[in-house]
Parts: structure tokens; C-alpha cells; sequence
């Protein structure tokens, strides 16, 4: 039967084992098909396999993979370049040849092949990415100009509905440089209605939500200690690298456990964590939470059906009472109604009274 042209081509279990064959045998060190099944199945030894390795789930692509492997080498060195030791049943392979990686350009075309369907995705998903951050990765480059043809052909496929002409959008190539290269900055800071500030800030984190970036960081003199937030839109001007101070880095997993348990960016010290039940009136509006849950922690409290007391379907997240949180539950209109806990149910009808005001007039 002809063999493939590239053994290691695709992400098929034929080319993982033959990944697996390969590097045994370049390791240099006797090892068996056991062995090549324990890599696999991520086992530290094949002692540890669950049964004969025949009797091993794949193990047909592992026979198909393993000699063809061993042919292609010997194809190209000859036999003596690997050794054989034992029965069939428990035979044993050692690679002794010359050559350190024999099968290199094989690899390397498997390589080069992944490149190009990176190459790929990066020109489709350009869409998903700001038009500065873009153009700032690749000045200079064919890239760009093939990115911006078909931009202008029509033939993206790949797009996003955020309006992504914003404020201080072009800052977010240079902010990425400074995370990833530990630069601290000095950043003047205008909130809405409060005076300009200026301080010295530690950036670790950029976070898009709802169509608006953030920065999140280390403020000195500034609480919190880590985390602390500033909207691209919101900074005054380009900030300066300070290039003598010493860069403070967010505690390990900070990140992960700061957005947690809300929605958002917003994390109040004074809010806590609240198991929040949420009523659906419409089937429709309970199939949308149940196919796009606005939180990780989403579970359904009660099936959508009719009940004794309506018809309805409940849902529950543990979050805190954030604005953002807030504005998810009012987007939807009167489909969503909090249930418990009674303060949070409480600062809802309050909102609502003030917005029915509006309307009353």
C-alpha cells in the first residue's frame, strides 16, 4: 500500500502516533509500541497502561503509524540504522544512525504547512482586531496591503459588529509592547467629572468589553493594590515610559480570580458574592440565557413550562451586583425579572421607578 506523502501531516491520531514513533526513536533509547501508546495516552510509563496495548483504544492506527515510521527511515539511511531486539510479541526498536534528525525537512514541511494556515486565519480574523492594532503589527509588511484588498473586494470572511473607531484605540499596540516587555509608565487620567491625574502605573492586563478597552494594572499611591482600572478613551495623552523604575508584577492567577465573579470590568470591594435567581417569562429570552449564559456560573433553578403560578423558567448566577451586571438584566426588557435576593431585587424596582418617571412626564 503507498504510504502518505508526510507522515506527520494533519491532526489525525495516525500522524500523533507517528509524531510519538519519531521521538522515540530519536531519543536514541530502546523503547516498544507499549511505549509509544503510554506517550499517547499521557502515562509515565507503559506500566501503567490500562491493558495489553493491543487491546488499547487506537491501537490500529498506532499499528498503521509505527512501521511506516521505521520504513521511511530506513528508506532513506538503510536497515542498519535501526536496531531490533525480542519476539514479536515483545520486540523492542533503537535508532543508531548517523543523522540527528533524519526525518527534519518532513517535520519541517509539516511546519510550514501549519504556517500557512495561520498565515490564513490571521489575514480572515483581521476584522476581529482594531484597524491601528493592524497596522501597527503589520507595517511595513504584503500583509497589510493584501489585508486591506480584500477589505475593499468584499471577500473577508471574518468580521465584528463593535464599532472599533475609538478614543485612544492607536494606544493599544504601545500598551501591549509595555505589558509584555514590563514597562512601567506615567499616565495622566481624566475621569468624566473629575480633575486630571497623574500617576505611575504598572500595566498587566488589556480587556475589551462591550466595545470599550481597559487597562488594568498596578497604581502607585492608588487602591486598589492591583487591578486598578483606566479606559483607553478616558487616558489624556500617550503615556511615557519610566524607564528607572522597577516593574511590579500582578500576583500569579491575580487575573482569573479578579473577573471571576462579575460581569465586566467593575469589582467593588464593598459588593459581595451572591447567589442572584433570575426569571424568564418568555421561552425564547430562557433559550437565549441557556444558549448565551451571561456568566460562567449560570445553572437553571427550574425548566421553562407552565407552573401554578405562570409560566416561567428560572435560572441563578453567583456574581456581584455590578453595573454591568445591572445593564445585562435591563437590556432585556421585561423578559427578565430578579427574583432573589430581596436588596437586589429592591435596587431593580428602584431603577425602573426612576426610568418610568422619564416617561410619566
Amino acid at each position: 500500500m503507498r504510504k502518505r506523502n508526510n507522515i506527520f501531516f494533519g491532526d489525525s491520531y495516525y500522524a500523533l502516533f507517528a509524531t510519538n514513533t519519531y521521538n522515540r526513536l530519536i531519543s536514541r533509547k530502546w523503547f516498544t509500541y507499549a511505549d509509544v501508546m503510554a506517550d499517547f495516552m499521557n502515562l509515565n510509563s507503559a506500566n501503567e497502561l490500562p491493558c495489553n496495548v493491543s487491546k488499547c483504544d487506537r491501537y490500529g492506527e498506532l499499528k498503521k503509524a509505527f512501521p511506516d515510521v521505521l520504513d521511511v527511515i530506513k528508506d532513506k539511511l538503510g536497515n542498519n540504522c535501526i536496531e531490533e531486539s525480542g519476539n514479536n510479541r515483545n520486540k523492542r526498536y533503537r535508532y543508531i544512525g548517523n543523522d540527528k534528525d533524519p526525518l527534519a525537512d518532513m517535520r519541517n514541511a509539516k511546519v510550514v504547512n501549519d504556517l500557512k494556515q495561520y498565515w490564513q486565519f490571521c489575514q480572515d480574523s483581521a476584522g476581529f482586531f482594531p484597524t491601528s492594532w493592524i497596522e501597527y503589527f503589520f507595517n511595513g509588511c504584503q500583509d497589510i496591503l493584501d489585508i486591506k484588498n480584500r477589505r475593499q473586494k468584499g471577500e473577508q470572511v471574518l468580521s465584528s459588529s463593535l464599532d472599533r473607531v475609538l478614543t485612544n484605540i492607536e494606544f493599544l499596540p504601545f500598551l501591549y509592547e509595555c505589558i509584555k516587555n514590563k514597562n512601567v509608565l506615567s499616565v495622566q487620567y481624566k475621569p468624566f467629572e473629575d480633575e486630571l491625574q497623574e500617576f505611575t502605573f504598572h500595566p498587566h492586563l488589556l480587556k475589551e468589553y462591550n466595545g470599550r478597552w481597559f487597562l488594568f494594572g498596578h497604581a502607585e499611591g492608588q487602591t486598589p493594590e492591583f487591578g486598578y482600572n483606566l479606559a483607553l478613551d478616558r487616558i489624556a495623552k500617550r503615556p511615557n515610559k519610566l524607564s528607572i523604575r522597577t516593574y511590579i508584577s500582578a500576583p500569579k492567577n491575580f487575573y482569573n480570580d479578579f473577573f471571576k465573579n462579575i460581569i465586566g470590568v467593575s469589582h467593588y470591594d464593598t459588593q459581595e458574592v451572591k447567589k442572584i435567581t433570575i426569571r424568564a417569562h418568555t421561552k425564547k429570552i430562557f433559550k437565549l440565557m441557556e444558549t448565551k449564559p451571561i456568566h460562567r456560573s449560570y445553572t437553571i433553578e427550574t425548566e421553562y413550562g407552565i407552573h401554578e403560578d405562570g409560566e416561567y423558567g428560572d435560572f441563578s448566577i453567583n456574581v456581584e451586583c455590578n453595573k454591568e451586571f445591572i445593564a445585562r438584566i435591563l437590556q432585556m426588557g421585561e423578559g427578565l425579572e430578579i427574583i432573589s435576593p430581596i436588596e437586589i431585587r429592591d435596587e431593580f424596582k428602584r431603577i425602573i421607578y426612576e426610568m418610568m418617571k422619564h416617561y410619566n412626564q
